[in-house]
């Protein structure tokens, strides 16, 4: 039997099965599904803010609570700035649209999007949630096809857990590219420089993700005003390590994220939830 909490928000297909199936109540919605949704709606208006955002390029996405074979991610075309619960979609492993989004074209998603979110969900169970804008710092330290250097606090709160793809293969359309992404990203990955494209981080929550991208989007443009400035002092070993076991974990990228969230609530009045 799954543990339900009763809420107004409307039910999702897979809901609907579990309701069907006997397994939750009539009445009952789990609220981690509602959560989950108003995060990810909360994250496109925060990078938005942050002038993250890049036309319609772009993408974030979290697994669905309920059904873990299919995520949410934000259909192709709609701003960071405007997005709402209401605009996201949900897609299986396999591409299709099992619902959400607004008729019509809302219901589009990007396929490199796709190709990108859908190897992650697919390969790697433990992650629940990935983020890609294209911010600006981010492409242009990619273009170095480089990995960070630790030579500061923040840094080390990423150790050895950003990672480097150093193989551009253009638009990513298919499933081998995201695949090798995945790969790159490794089992302890939080982040990865995708050459010539620009950075990813992943998560168990949206918002440890979002609190990652932010934070990796820093770096890069510290790293490009270091190497501007003549260079920097890297960090040792015990150094890097004293930082990263304590503030490196996900549960302060999580601490971090909430500030966050508190503020665009402040500027939105929460209403993309």
């Amino acid at each position: 039997m799954v543990t339900v909490t009763q809420t107004t928000t409307k039910p999702t297909q897979a809901i609907l099965k579990l309701r069907a199936e006997g397994r939750i109540a009539e009445s009952d919605l789990p609220t981690e599904a509602k959560m989950a949704e108003e995060r990810l709606a909360g994250a496109f208006r925060i990078f938005a803010e942050l002038n993250m955002d890049e036309g319609v390029a772009g993408h974030i996405s979290v697994r669905d609570v309920v059904n873990p074979h299919a995520f949410w991610v934000n259909p192709y075309g709609v701003a960071f700035d405007a997005m709402t619960v209401d605009d996201l979609v949900l897609v299986d492993h396999d591409g299709r649209v099992l619902e959400g989004g607004r008729p019509g074209f809302g219901q589009v998603i990007n396929a490199a999007g796709f190709a990108i979110h859908g190897s992650i969900h697919r390969t790697r169970p433990d992650i629940h949630a990935a983020a890609h804008p294209h911010s600006f710092y981010g492409r242009a330290f990619s273009s170095l096809g480089r990995n960070i250097d630790i030579t500061s606090y923040d840094g080390a709160k990423f150790a050895h857990t950003v990672k480097l793809y150093d193989d551009f293969g253009g638009v990513v359309l298919d499933d081998e590219e995201g695949k090798n992404i995945c790969k790159a990203l490794g089992d302890e990955g939080k982040g990865v420089v995708l050459q010539n494209h620009g950075i990813l981080t992943v998560g168990s929550t949206v918002d440890a993700a979002v609190a990652y991208f932010i934070r990796l989007e820093a770096l890069c443009r510290a790293q490009l005003e270091a190497d501007a400035a003549g260079g920097a002092r890297s960090l040792n070993n015990p150094e890097v390590s004293a930082v990263f076991d304590r503030a490196g974990g996900e549960k302060e990228a999580y601490r971090q994220a909430q500030e966050l969230y508190e503020w665009i609530d402040d500027i939105t009045g929460g209403d993309y939830k």
